[in-house]
Order: C-alpha cells, then sequence, then structure tokens
C-alpha cells in the first residue's frame, strides 16, 4: 500500500511529464495526418485574395476525439482520450500559428480576426503545408525537362533520328489502338 506523500508525488510526476504533442516535431505529425485525405473533410475558401482550406474547431476536435469511420489511425500518433486534451493541442496548433481562426463573410469567403485563441464555434485555416521536398524535386524535373527538350536543335543526329522513330511508332500504335477499340 502506498501511502498519500507516495500518492502525491506520483500523481505530481504524472502531470509534469510532458505530453507527447508538447513536442513541435510531433504536432507536425499530427498536422501531416490532419492535412492528408484521411483527415477531416475540409473546404475551400478565398482569404485575402488567397485560396485556402478551412474548417469548424467542433469538426476539429471530434475528429480528434473520434475519427471518422474507416480512418486509419496512424501507430506513431497515440489517440486523444477526451476533448479537453483535443481542445489543448488545437490551442497548441494555434499558439504555433499551424492553424489561424477567422471569420466566414460569405460562401467561400473569409475575412480575418483580431481573435487568435481556439473555440470550437470559430472557423480555422490551414496554415500549415507539410513537407515540400517532393513539390520542389517535382519543379525542377520539370523545368529540367524543358530546358531538355527546348534545347533539341542541338541534340546529336542519332538521338533526334530515335526520337523521331519513337514518336512515329507512338503515333501508330495511338491509332492502331483507336481503331480497334472502335471495332469493338
Amino acid at each position: 500500500m502506498a501511502t498519500k506523500a507516495e500518492n502525491g508525488a506520483q500523481e505530481e510526476s504524472k502531470t509534469q511529464t510532458p505530453s507527447f504533442y508538447d513536442d513541435e516535431e510531433n504536432l507536425k505529425k499530427l498536422c501531416d495526418f490532419l492535412r492528408s485525405n484521411e483527415g477531416p473533410a475540409v473546404r475551400e475558401a478565398l482569404l485575402m485574395e488567397k485560396r485556402v482550406y478551412y474548417l469548424k474547431g467542433e469538426k476539429l476536435v471530434n475528429f480528434l476525439v473520434e475519427p471518422k469511420k474507416g480512418t486509419k489511425w496512424p501507430k506513431k500518433l497515440p489517440r486523444f482520450e477526451n476533448r479537453q486534451d483535443a481542445i489543448a493541442v488545437c490551442k497548441d496548433l494555434c499558439k504555433l500559428q499551424f492553424l489561424l481562426r477567422c471569420e466566414k463573410r460569405g460562401k467561400g469567403e473569409l475575412g480575418m480576426t483580431r481573435v487568435r485563441d481556439f473555440d470550437e464555434s470559430g472557423y480555422f485555416t490551414w496554415i500549415y503545408e507539410g513537407n515540400k521536398t517532393m513539390s520542389h524535386l517535382m519543379t525542377a524535373g520539370l523545368v529540367v525537362g524543358f530546358l531538355f527538350c527546348v534545347c533539341f536543335p542541338i541534340w546529336p543526329t542519332f538521338l533526334r533520328v530515335f526520337v523521331w522513330y519513337l514518336s512515329v511508332s507512338l503515333l501508330l500504335f495511338i491509332f492502331f489502338l483507336i481503331t480497334f477499340r472502335a471495332l469493338l
């Protein structure tokens, strides 16, 4: 049997141990999940002439506490036990500016507010965009591919002939495919 002093020390140590979501990196992992297709439903609107995704605070809290049916919650992220924990994490998301509170002005139009605190009745815009490495790599590939095609006149002759044969072969394949599909 533990004494009152030991019980008090255990409860105090529980409150002093930081939560999983106190770390900013873990909040980023949560935001990556929430911004994915598995996350809560979001809507599009204009905020200061920029297209943004927004959702209501109540829907975010409800999703964190009890995700929609069929949602695969990541194994690395602990689930929320009650609404108070979910609201506390949402307040942290607002404090770290992953979410921005706004007001709805009309259909598809949002406006800025002076109030920055999390409230379930408010509307919130996603500011967090996640890791952009893949987007940057695809943009670089597009630029390199464009330059490669523009430099066609300075290609060696054997490459130009190869591309010509390849394009004619592809054109014939598409023609026969369309003809075959039209006959069926």
